[in-house]
């Protein structure tokens, strides 16, 4: 199942109903502190069950019951709810106008504790006689069809509540309206067993969370490892302790022997009993320490949460392995806390990767501008306080401009200082080094006319991607002040169509069309094109190695390269492309056709900008 929403009401400062659109992979949500962010996060926590509501939690202001709904796509299709027969969601109308699973929480506090009542919000059958349907037994549901006029024997199996309820719906034209099915009453309690076995796993990671090696975060997978452990070697654990058992018996039994000879009575009324199975897995405790001895809990902040997270991931994995069919919502607060900011930026990039595997979604909040600023701009969702409640906005131009203007996301000062004729958008540092050596060395070989970056009538931007509130931002700019602009990104092509390939394509695609140039590299990557003269030389000619198109090159050539050169393998262009020839770049850039890739990209550009008159 895939969450698509949550709508809150009356749970803390929301008073009125308010609605978060969840997006099918990541959730960017922002705002400033206390705008109400971590208690969607934390209403979601409730929702799954995963901790409980109290009354502090109900609005102060509000007279009616604490309301938690969240909507669903990517319900099961058939759910079991007789013994040997199967229905739907859809069969039993269930579903609600948009044909999503909509499941309501509310919460009385009218007694001293909290009742949960959990319904379905659906359009369901309203005429008289059928609308309470789902509710009876099977008893009941005979004597309706009796009461109906009915025949019992035309019902395909009167075994069966499922069957005999679509008998009832098809025995007249039905009306529909919304209705609220419970689903804590009667025989509708099974439809939410058997949903509760669907739904996804609910991960929250909390920022102001104790950071230390005891967390269950942490003791929860070292206990399973210990268990799984223990379970490897259990015949010789069953074999120690029948051992222990049978030798401490055997001196019992002589010290009761011994102890009858003086009293017969007390030792007739004593017998050895092991009352209690040994627990072997509670003789261990683990904690993480570096290869200095310093234990986690000693080590700083930062550090702790981030082995805390990924603990945090590790057990998360485990209960969706144990649980094949169900999806995964990883909820993270403020990423960012306790982390330097080069972190920040790597985990935002590591969460938005996360969210792209199968049945997963992930929702971070943050109100940091570099954060905010690289996650893609239709995950974002902008939560604010009024003065009465909070309120939550979804995308849109107006929205972008207002989140870049509040988190202080402003465009690039160059943009409006400089006199160039166009942009061209990178991805990163890399990027730049790569474009900016190509220009020149293309220029200094004649390949092209002017190197135009250094002539400074192209500037090169860093996006950091193009789908993002800082790309947004720039883009914004420079459409106001009427510059052409374009995109020069990695394909990520890794020669099989992967999925981060195939979303490149889509937006190329998607660009041109606009009449904006958005330029792929026909290899994978920048570092796909150093040429293996490069490597030699490097290696002091003991490398003969071959650059793959398509492989990771930052994967599998940095380690190689390690011995000879001190370069972290995300700096293999930074630190090692402008010791690239003319003749090297032209040669890895050449096409079967007998053009030059990089030449095409430059001819292009020339001509969107329209830099041959200058």
């Amino acid at each position: 199942m895939q969450l698509k929403s949550i709508t809150l009401e009356n749970f803390r400062g929301y008073k009125e109903p308010a609605t978060l659109l969840v997006d099918n992979a990541f959730t960017g949500i922002t705002g400033k502190n206390d705008a109400g962010k971590s208690t969607v996060l934390e209403a979601l926590d409730i929702f799954f069950g995963n901790s409980s509501v109290d009354r502090e939690d109900k609005n102060i202001d509000a007279e009616g019951s604490i309301k938690i709904t969240c909507i669903f796509d990517n319900y099961p299709q058939f759910l079991s709810l007789d013994s040997g027969s199967q229905t739907s969601l859809e069969r039993e109308y269930l579903l609600n106008e948009n044909n999503l699973l909509q499941v309501c929480k509310t919460f009385d506090f009218t007694t001293s504790r909290a009742s949960e009542k959990v319904s379905l919000i659906c359009m369901h059958p309203s005429n008289e006689g059928l609308n309470d349907l789902i509710y009876l037994k099977r008893d009941d549901l005979k004597k309706r069809i009796t009461a109906r006029g009915l025949n019992p024997n035309d019902v395909a199996d009167l075994r069966s509540n499922t069957s005999i309820r679509n008998f009832l719906y098809e025995s007249e034209h039905l009306n529909f309206s919304e209705q609220e099915i419970l689903l804590n009453k009667e025989d509708a309690k099974d439809i939410w067993t058997s949903l509760l076995k669907h739904l996804p796993i609910y991960a929250l990671f909390k920022s102001d969370r104790n950071s230390n090696d005891q967390d269950s975060e942490v003791q929860d997978p070292l206990k399973l490892a210990i268990k799984l452990a223990l379970a490897d070697i259990q015949p010789q654990l069953d074999e120690i302790q029948r051992h222990i058992k049978t030798r401490v018996e055997n001196v019992a039994q002589r010290t009761l022997a011994k102890l009858a000879e003086m009293d017969s009575s007390l030792a007739e009324d004593l017998i050895p009993d092991f009352t209690k199975e040994p627990d072997w897995k509670t003789l261990f405790k683990l904690s993480l320490s570096s290869e200095k001895g310093i234990a986690i809990n000693k080590r700083g902040s930062g550090v702790r949460r981030l082995i805390l997270l990924n603990f945090f991931r590790a057990e998360a994995e485990r209960k969706m392995s144990e649980s094949s069919s169900n999806s995964i919502i990883y909820a993270i607060e403020e990423p960012e806390t306790s982390q330097h900011p080069s972190n920040q930026e790597m985990l935002i990039k590591a969460l938005i990767k996360l969210s792209e595997f199968p049945k997963t979604q992930v929702m971070v909040t943050t109100h940091v501008p570099a954060l905010a600023g690289l996650m893609p701009l239709d995950s974002l969702r902008y939560i604010y306080k009024s003065e009465e409640t909070h309120r939550i906005d979804h995308p849109s131009d107006d929205l972008y401009e207002y989140i870049s203007q509040e988190l202080g996301i402003n465009p690039v000062k160059e943009i409006q200082s400089s006199g160039a004729k166009g942009f061209v958008f990178v991805e990163g540092v890399s990027d730049v080094v790569f474009l900016k050596h190509i220009f020149l060395k293309l220029h200094e070989s004649a390949q092209i006319k002017r190197n135009y970056i250094e002539d400074k009538n192209v500037h090169i931007l860093i996006s950091g991607g193009s789908g993002n509130l800082k790309h947004w931002v720039n883009y914004k700019l420079i459409e106001s002040l009427g510059k052409p602009w374009c995109v020069f990104f990695d394909s990520d092509n890794d020669g099989k169509n992967c999925s981060d390939y195939l979303t490149n394509i889509e937006l190329q695609k998607k660009y041109n069309e606009q009449g904006v140039l958005f330029y792929l590299t026909k290899k994978r990557e920048c570092e796909n094109y150093l040429h293996p003269n490069l490597i030699k030389r490097i290696s002091n000619g003991e490398l003969d190695y071959v650059v793959d198109p398509y492989e990771d090159q930052k994967e599998k050539l940095q380690p190689l390269i390690a011995p000879y050169r001190s370069v972290r393998k995300t700096q293999l262009v930074e630190k090692l492309w402008s010791q690239m020839s003319s003749e090297e770049i032209i040669e890895v850039s050449n096409l079967e056709n007998g053009e030059n890739e990089f030449v095409n990209f430059i001819n292009l550009l020339e001509e969107t900008f329209n830099l041959s008159s200058i």
